[in-house]
């Protein structure tokens, strides 16, 4: 396991950003198709993306996503 800088805030939480996007999903719910992204993130490996809603990231990842 890989030790990383982690700059902690005073009440022990760290900021995550996301890095980059692994794998693209698209599942059909009803009468609707929501998008799904396999996201990489700061202080993680690979092996911790996770699956996050298409909608999600672009509220609160504007500038990350804006790019994608």
């Amino acid at each position: 396991m890989e030790v990383r800088d982690i700059k902690l805030k005073s009440d022990l939480v760290y900021e995550e950003k996301p890095v980059a996007v692994v794998d693209r999903k698209e599942w059909v719910m009803r009468n609707r198709v929501v998008k799904f992204y396999k996201m990489l993130w700061s202080n993680h490996g690979e092996e911790d993306a996770t699956w996050e809603k298409e909608e999600y990231l672009k509220e609160v990842y504007k500038p990350f996503f804006a790019n994608h």
